[in-house]
C-alpha cells in the first residue's frame, strides 16, 4: 500500500524560518473577503457572456485577463457589479507562450479599470511549475517563484485601486512551497486571502493536494487559501476542501465536451458548481424558486418538511405552500443536482 502523502512529506514540516512576527502583525485588508462563508466557490468562465447568466442567479464567476485584454468599453460583462475573480491568465502565457505577453503595468491598468466593478481580487501573474510551464521557459522552480514575486511587486507598485492582489504561492513540493511562502516574506499579511497554483494536474491524487495545503497552514495557519483549478474530485475530497476557503474551476466545460454536451452553456456551469457546493446565494435563490425559506432554528426541530439543499443549508416550506412538486426551474435547468435535492423533498 502507497503511504499517504501526508505521511510522506511530515518531514518537510520543519519550520523554514521564525515568523513570530506575523501574529503581531494587523490582519490583512483581504480577510474580510472570505469572512462570509467557510468555502465559496468560483466559477471559471471562458466567454464573457456567460457570466450574466451565472451571476444573476447568484453564482460567483472567474475569469480570465486574457478574454478581457481585448474589451474597449470599462464593463467586463453584463453582471459585474457582483463580486467576481480575475485570473491572471498565466497557464495560456507561461504553459503555451514560453512567459507573459502582458505587462504587470498593463495587467494593473486592467485591474484599475474594472475596479469600479464588483471585482474584489485579481490573481498575480505567477509562473506556474508544472512540467509544461518549466520546458516552455527552460527556467527552474526557483527562478518561476522569484518571477512570480517579481510580478507582485510590480503588479502591486502600478497599483489595483484598491482591489485585493492575490498573492499565489507556487512549486512541485510541498517543501517547495513553504520556502515560496517564506520569500514573500511580509508582503502576505495575517488572515490574508492567497492563492496556491500548479495543483490543476494533481487531481487525480487529492492526498497530494492536501499535503501541499497541510505544508502551507502548519507554517501559517492563519491564511485563507485559494485552489486554482482545481476539479470535483479535489473538491469532494473532505481533506482538501477543509483546507481551502476558496477554489475556482473550468471543469465542467471539460467534462460537457467530454460527454457529449455543450462545453459554452451557462447551465452546465451553474449544474457542477451546485454539484461542488459553495455557492450560498445561488442555493437560497433556488430555494425560494422552490418555495422553501432558510431555517434557523436547531435542525432537529425542524421536522420531516425540511431538505438540506446541495449540501448548503437547512430549508422549510413556506406555511400554505401546495404540496406538489415545485422544481426551481430557470430559464435552462440548473442542473438535476439541485433540482433533486429541492423538489424531491417538496413532494414529502
Amino acid at each position: 500500500m502507497r503511504p499517504s502523502p501526508l505521511l510522506r512529506y511530515a518531514h518537510e514540516a520543519a519550520p523554514i524560518s521564525d515568523r513570530r512576527g506575523i501574529s503581531m502583525s494587523p490582519a490583512d485588508p483581504s480577510a474580510r473577503l472570505t469572512a462570509d462563508a467557510d468555502f465559496r466557490f468560483y466559477v471559471g468562465v471562458h466567454h464573457p457572456r456567460l457570466a450574466w447568466p451565472l451571476t444573476l442567479r447568484g453564482f460567483r464567476v472567474c475569469i480570465s485577463a486574457n478574454v478581457l485584454r481585448e474589451r474597449l468599453y470599462d464593463v467586463p460583462f453584463l453582471g459585474c457589479d457582483d463580486p467576481w475573480l480575475l485570473d491572471s491568465g498565466a497557464f495560456t502565457q507561461v504553459a503555451l507562450q514560453g512567459g507573459f505577453r502582458q505587462s504587470a503595468q498593463d495587467y494593473a491598468a486592467m485591474i484599475r479599470r474594472y475596479a469600479h466593478t464588483g471585482l474584489i481580487a485579481a490573481s498575480t501573474q505567477d509562473f506556474m511549475c508544472e512540467d509544461l510551464a518549466l520546458r516552455a521557459t527552460g527556467l527552474t522552480v526557483a527562478r518561476h517563484q522569484r518571477l512570480t514575486i517579481e510580478r507582485f511587486d510590480a503588479i502591486r507598485d502600478a497599483g489595483t485601486d484598491g482591489v485585493h492582489l492575490l498573492p499565489v504561492l507556487q512549486g512541485r513540493t510541498p517543501r517547495d512551497y513553504r520556502r515560496h511562502l517564506d520569500a514573500y516574506g511580509s508582503r502576505i499579511g495575517l488572515n490574508a486571502w492567497v492563492g496556491v497554483g500548479s495543483l490543476c494536474k494533481r487531481q487525480g491524487d487529492p492526498a497530494v493536494i492536501a499535503a501541499i495545503l497541510d505544508a502551507i497552514l502548519r507554517d501559517r495557519p492563519d491564511l485563507r487559501l485559494h485552489g486554482f483549478g482545481c476539479k470535483r474530485t479535489s473538491l469532494l475530497d473532505l481533506e482538501v476542501r477543509r483546507r481551502l476557503a476558496t477554489a475556482d474551476s473550468m471543469a465542467w466545460s471539460f467534462a460537457a465536451r467530454y460527454e457529449g454536451r455543450d462545453q459554452n452553456a451557462w447551465d452546465e456551469a451553474g449544474r457542477f458548481a451546485l454539484a461542488v457546493g459553495g455557492c450560498p446565494e445561488a442555493v437560497q435563490r433556488l430555494a425560494a424558486a422552490a418555495g422553501w425559506r432558510s431555517v434557523v432554528a436547531d435542525v432537529q426541530a425542524t421536522g420531516p418538511r425540511c431538505v438540506r439543499a446541495a449540501g448548503l443549508g437547512w430549508w422549510r416550506r413556506e406555511e400554505g405552500e401546495d404540496q406538489t412538486s415545485r422544481s426551481a426551474e430557470w430559464s435552462a435547468p440548473a442542473g438535476d443536482h439541485a433540482r433533486v435535492q429541492i423538489s424531491a423533498a417538496a413532494n414529502r
